[in-house]
C-alpha cells in the first residue's frame, strides 16, 4: 500500500513539474516570436516614427527590446522588458525610461552602449501594451498609460 502511495506521489510530482516547464517554455517562446515579428521601423498615419529592436540589456532582463519613438514633441527611448507576471501565467511588458535621455541617444547605431548599462540610468516606467497584427505589418502601441497608437511597418525598396 505505501509502495502505491509513493508511485502516485511521484506520478503526480512528475505531471505538475513537467506542466510547470512546459508553462514557462511556452512563454519563452511567445517572448521570442513576439522580439521577432515586432522587430523594425514603423509609422502612423499622424507620421509618427516607432523603431523597435531586440538588444542585451543584461542589467534589465534576457528578453529586452529597444523602442525609439519619434513624435512632433521629439524622440524618447525606453527599454522593454517580456517579463512572466507574477503567477507566471503570462507575459508582462514592463517599460524602462533613461535617467539622463542625453547619454543614451543613437541606441540604434550603438546597441553596445547598453552593455554599460547600470541600474541607476533607468527607471521604471510603467508597463507597455504593444500588440503586433496577425498580418505582422501593424502594431497596436500603448506605453505609460498612453492612448493606443497604430503603426505600419516601413517598407523599404531593395536595391538592384
Amino acid at each position: 500500500m505505501r509502495s502505491w502511495i509513493t508511485a502516485s506521489g511521484l506520478l503526480v510530482l512528475a505531471v505538475f513539474m513537467t506542466a510547470c516547464v512546459d508553462q514557462r517554455e511556452t512563454i519563452k517562446r511567445n517572448n521570442l516570436k513576439f522580439m521577432q515579428t515586432a522587430s523594425g521601423e514603423y509609422t502612423s498615419e499622424a507620421g509618427d516614427h516607432l523603431i523597435m529592436v531586440p538588444v542585451y540589456a543584461r542589467m534589465i532582463g534576457l528578453d529586452t527590446m529597444y523602442l525609439e519613438r519619434t513624435t512632433k514633441n521629439g524622440t524618447v527611448g525606453r527599454l522593454l522588458s517580456l517579463e512572466p507576471s507574477g503567477s507566471g501565467s503570462h507575459t508582462m511588458q514592463v517599460s524602462y525610461v533613461f535617467t539622463q535621455p542625453d547619454r543614451w541617444r543613437n541606441l540604434i547605431e550603438q546597441p553596445e552602449l547598453l552593455s554599460a548599462l547600470q541600474p541607476a540610468d533607468v527607471r521604471p516606467a510603467g508597463t507597455c501594451d504593444i500588440k503586433v497584427a496577425d498580418d505582422h505589418n501593424s502594431v497596436s502601441y500603448s506605453c505609460a498609460g498612453g492612448a493606443p497608437t497604430t503603426y505600419h511597418r516601413v517598407r523599404h525598396a531593395v536595391p538592384e
